[in-house]
């Protein structure tokens, strides 16, 4: 538990990120276009990431679980199979503390 605590305390929440945080405009290999990913995820707002953020956060503790990361990746698409869960989760939680930050989140949103 307070290993738990001191990983949250150091944790970005929504409420202190900053705006230029969210944005970025270096895409992969250094290509010109965006990802199909960026394109859908472009007209998202610091609002609407952070209120996206604060609904999967179901106790306002200022991170997902990995445990509720990957039921609402279940509730996305049905076909993930648990070993593609698990990289998902690997790839996004990059401190490996079992919890998805708001910076970890942004990454993944934006």
């Amino acid at each position: 538990l307070q290993e738990r605590s001191l990983n949250h305390r150091s944790k970005m929440t929504v409420e202190n990120v900053e705006d230029d945080q969210l944005e970025g405009d270096v895409y992969p290999d250094d290509a010109s276009e965006p990802e199909v990913e960026d394109l859908l995820c472009a007209e998202l707002t610091q609002e609407e990431i952070k209120a996206a953020f604060r609904l999967f956060d179901e106790t306002g503790d200022g991170f997902i679980t990995a445990t509720r990361f990957r039921i609402i990746l279940k509730e996305m698409d049905e076909e993930f199979t648990e070993e593609e869960l698990d990289e998902i989760i690997a790839e996004i939680d990059l401190d490996k503390s079992t919890t998805i930050d708001f910076q970890e989140f942004v990454k993944i949103m934006t």
